[in-house]
């Protein structure tokens, strides 16, 4: 089944800035049957957030995170997304849409930024708090990825795929994402729109108040050296490959050792167990 979390929450980040809302009709009910529960769903969750906000605070945008592999991941999945409904209203959204912590959203007020998975949501209220006078800096770094796309042309087109980094450090607290294309034009609109953040410094590099955290607390310092970790191993075995067979030397000669002595051992061996 399709996600439908992302759908809707664009749907009502067009609605924020729309005198009327479009109500689904019988026929497109039918039509987006899950789509239309998760609209239902989140329009009831809006309103439980309400509440926590400030007499003079008010709702921007959202900005929806998934485990489907258009985000990291890295804030609030947890190990290996698990999680236990406790409550209710939390075991009954399992069974609506099969998730347990991986529908997250971020929301933009004109004071702060509220993250919250779902689900801890509906069953502690749980929620992070990151006022915009705490955060001085916010990294936005596009990443780029080539691949060749086999599925739809022959032969194959290069497909460049665009994702962006998205950190920033608030008192104590660390966040950061891997967002798409569209989550990173939600977010562009809101670094424009909202007055606390049109000063606010957007940078490409990782901001961190404490060195410690520049190196420890670095996503974009630690896939570069898982980057070059991995390359470097290829490199060191394949070049211990290329020993092994051309020159047989190294861990892996006896590899490419295709001579007819060891092929009559390794005949006598078997038969001597």
């Amino acid at each position: 089944m399709v996600n439908p979390f992302k759908a809707v929450i664009n749907q009502i980040n067009k609605e924020i800035t729309s005198d009327s809302k479009n109500e689904l009709n019988t026929q497109q009910k039918k039509n987006l049957f899950n789509q239309t529960k998760m609209y239902i769903f989140l329009q009831d969750f809006i309103e439980k957030i309400k509440p926590y906000l400030e007499d003079d605070e008010e709702i921007r945008a959202y900005l929806p995170m998934t485990s489907d592999g258009q985000n990291a991941s890295a804030v609030g999945l947890g190990l290996l997304g698990m999680y236990h409904p406790e409550s209710k209203e939390a075991k009954a959204y399992v069974k609506d849409f099969n998730d347990l912590r991986g529908n997250r959203i971020l929301i933009f007020t004109n004071q702060r930024m509220i993250f919250t998975t779902i689900i801890e949501f509906l069953d502690q209220q749980t929620f992070f708090s990151y006022p915009y006078d705490t955060i001085k800096a916010i990294t936005l770094k596009e990443n780029k990825i080539n691949y060749f796309d086999w599925e739809d042309s022959f032969p194959p087109k290069r497909v460049a795929l665009h994702t962006y980094t998205f950190d920033f450090e608030s008192e104590d607290h660390i966040f950061s994402e891997l967002l798409g294309q569209q989550d990173a034009d939600i977010l562009k609109r809101q670094l424009l729109e909202i007055p606390a953040l049109e000063d606010m410094l957007v940078t490409r590099k990782i901001y961190r108040e404490r060195k410690f955290d520049r190196i420890v607390n670095n996503p974009v310092l630690a896939y570069k050296l898982s980057y070059y970790f991995f390359s470097i191993l290829a490199i060191i075995v394949l070049l211990l490959f290329a020993l092994g067979g051309f020159f047989h030397i190294g861990p892996f000669k006896a590899t490419f050792n295709f001579s007819t002595t060891w092929i009559i051992q390794e005949i006598y061996s078997s038969f001597l167990k």
